[in-house]
């Protein structure tokens, strides 16, 4: 098969959802199928979405997109290690940039908009939905891409539950997984301390100003309480002592602060899955998380996960002393999550998902 994903501009950082699509054109491209990334320097949104200043942005990126200028974007992706037969190409968003395809997925609402305009010539159009995006741009032009003439694939149960009660529209459910290759087990879950991990992030509705007011709670009544953060942005400011940061860190790294962590926090508002929190069950840190839904196909209350009402810091605290104070019942609950989690691998997605666009294409 001839595979074309599109995505946003490539800014080479490390992000969820771009992590997701590399992972499946690497499988792709290990298939013999030929694989080609699209970034779009922009996107065909209704200029009233993103106002004059936009529209001029948009001509701008135009002028020198053909005086040879990428503007705002990297040429190569550096934090994640494609496959070398994979083509990437930095495209303003018209039908001649892209190429022939059997299939073309956007990966975004932005991209959405993009591939509905696209001839047939380019590939059936795929939607591969990742999250309710309201969360990204404004409802008004993000919902109604939900309704586009395109096939959809959600990574979590909710995303299908949602399009069918808002929209009545049909998505197909292809799971994300955990690469087992990255991450599992290095480290005893006997011999963990008071370590808890979790995701630092720029965007209100990851919960990560609702994280640490959990883990200054839970530290005063734990006061040998170690607390690993992790992200892209630079280090909050004002954290305790007790809190260490990771900057851009590599997969080994992440392994790494997984296996330390007796408890990863996932605090989230909304989440359309949470690949962080099945990372570091694949470590074996049990799972305490928000009632996010993206926690709906890994987390199962007091078996696999505690879970609490969303922004129910003094719970979500309570839940932490609980398994930190009590080594029996941390362990069942990693073990459970676990033992859940390898099952998300990605051969099954990828079976999934290989076999859905071989009936499309």
């Amino acid at each position: 098969m001839k595979i074309s994903f599109v995505l946003p501009n490539n800014s080479d950082h490390p992000i969820g959802g771009y992590k997701v699509i590399y992972e499946y054109a690497n499988m792709f491209a290990s298939n013999g199928d030929d694989v080609t990334i699209n970034f779009t320097l922009y996107d065909r949104v209704p200029n009233k979405c993103v106002g004059l200043r936009g529209v001029l942005g948009k001509i701008k990126r135009n002028i020198l997109y053909h005086v040879g200028i990428l503007v705002e974007s990297k040429e190569k992706v550096t934090w994640f290690n494609l496959d070398s037969r994979i083509k990437l190409n930095f495209v303003l968003p018209q039908e001649k940039y892209f190429p022939d395809s059997d299939i073309v997925i956007a990966t975004a609402w932005t991209t959405a908009y993009t591939v509905n305009k696209l001839s047939s010539r380019k590939g059936t159009k795929v939607y591969f939905i990742q999250h309710d995006e309201r969360i990204f741009g404004p409802a008004e032009f993000v919902k109604p891409t939900w309704s586009f003439d395109m096939k959809r694939i959600v990574v979590a149960s909710w995303l299908k539950e949602m399009l069918q009660n808002e929209l009545g529209v049909k998505a197909e459910v292809v799971k994300n997984f955990v690469n087992s290759d990255e991450f599992d087990i290095s480290n005893s879950l006997t011999n963990r301390k008071h370590v808890v991990s979790m995701l630092n992030h720029n965007n209100p509705f990851k919960g990560t100003a609702d994280g640490i007011e959990v883990l200054k709670k839970v530290h005063d009544k734990i006061p040998d309480l170690e607390v690993k953060l992790f992200g892209t942005p630079h280090v909050p400011e004002n954290l305790p002592e007790y809190f260490s940061y990771t900057q851009n860190a590599t997969s080994k790294q992440l392994k790494d602060l997984y296996n330390q962590s007796a408890v990863y926090l996932f605090p989230s508002r909304i989440e359309g899955w949470g690949l962080t929190a099945t990372e570091a069950m694949m470590c074996g840190a049990a799972l305490v998380s928000s009632k996010n839904g993206g926690v709906n196909d890994f987390g199962i209350n007091q078996q696999t996960a505690l879970l609490s009402e969303v922004g129910d810091k003094e719970q979500m605290s309570k839940d932490i002393i609980s398994l930190l104070d009590d080594n029996y019942k941390r362990i069942t609950m990693a073990e459970n999550g676990y033992n859940l989690v390898k099952k998300l691998s990605k051969e099954v997605s990828f079976y999934k998902l290989n076999s859905i666009f071989e009936d499309w294409k």
